[in-house]
């Protein structure tokens, strides 16, 4: 009787013991499911995700972070410079943006908060194209992506290079790669074109709207932060839009730069203070402040919200100052 007892009690003793297992797996399963059910949800919202919808917009302090990775440009100063050592390009009127493929995937960050994934043909940004990254400097102008710049592509580091050979890269590599595949792309890759002198410009056709005139050094490097050896130079000729900015500067003296706001400080992306401003908030800030600009000081006007999230240098200042005599007819 005691062995059968014994016997009974061991049988009962597995048979919880498996019910238990058997309950604990099909939680299991089913926390799985659910998981699956959410990514699947995830991913289906993502990719409603379009250019017309409302911006996503991420966390300030992430979004900042984001942003240091862009080089920025010096504004022209009046100095005499060799023309021939010279890159001129003019860039278009967009949205800036980093590019990176990577383990399959492409994805699509603006400084203004939107990010979209998609399939490419660069080097990991594809099921086809799996094996190694890049990252691209562009400009997104609604559903066209301009090609800008390069950091990095598959092992090789392109912001060590100087900018003749990266630029020949994305011409001669990554153009002429994308162009292939143009059926796989949810978007249309193009080129800011390299004119070689400034008579080109006029007979050069631009299918975008005009942002600016750049000069970049040809043994420049790519980093972040503003660069020296990059500076921009806006007229009537080069940019669509100046002729507003002249009009409000003619009528008060006045522009609007976007600048970073910490320990009641307005600063420069290159670090000169503006003006002094009080805040309650102890984290770092980017504001467009409107300034007013004298022969003695800067006078701060107002403060709003910024459409941007990439500082402007101390430079745009001087550009603005003495704008009548560096007219380049």
């Amino acid at each position: 009787m005691k062995m059968n007892q014994l016997i009974v009690e061991r049988e009962s003793d597995n048979i919880r013991k498996m019910s238990r297992l058997s309950i604990f797996n099909q939680k299991r399963f089913w926390m799985q499911e659910e998981e699956k059910q959410q990514t699947e949800e995830i991913l289906i919202e993502f990719n409603k995700l379009k250019l017309d919808e409302p911006i996503l917009k991420l966390e300030q302090q992430n979004l900042r972070k984001f942003c240091k990775n862009f080089q920025s440009f010096e504004y022209y100063n009046g100095e005499p410079i060799c023309i021939n050592d010279y890159f001129i390009r003019i860039l278009p009127v967009g949205q800036r943006c980093i590019v990176s493929s990577y383990q399959g995937v492409t994805i699509l960050q603006t400084i203004n908060g939107l990010k979209h994934k998609f399939l490419s043909s660069l080097p990991g940004g594809s099921q086809k194209t799996l094996i190694g990254r890049c990252i691209l400097d562009c400009f997104l102008c609604s559903n066209t992506i301009y090609i800008y710049d390069i950091m990095q592509w598959s092992k090789m580091d392109m912001s060590e290079q100087v900018a003749e050979l990266r630029y020949f890269w994305i011409k001669g590599h990554i153009l002429s790669q994308l162009r292939q595949d143009q059926e796989l792309e949810d978007y249309n890759f193009e080129w800011i074109p390299v004119i070689p002198s400034i008579n080109e410009l006029q007979k050069t056709i631009f299918p975008y709207t005009k942002n600016g005139l750049v000069f970049i050094r040809k043994d420049s490097y790519y980093f972040a932060g503003v660069n020296p050896e990059c500076f921009i130079y806006q007229d009537e000729f080069t940019d669509e839009n100046f002729k507003e900015e002249s009009i409000k500067y003619k009528f008060d003296n006045s522009i609007t730069l976007t600048l970073s706001l910490f320990q009641n400080e307005l600063k420069t992306r290159d670090g000169y203070q503006i003006a002094q401003y009080q805040s309650n908030k102890n984290t770092k800030e980017i504001v467009d402040a409107k300034v007013q600009i004298t022969n003695k000081e800067l006078i701060l006007v107002d403060i709003k919200d910024p459409s941007k999230f990439l500082e402007d240098p101390y430079s745009k200042i001087v550009f603005w100052k003495w704008l009548p005599r560096l007219r380049i007819q």
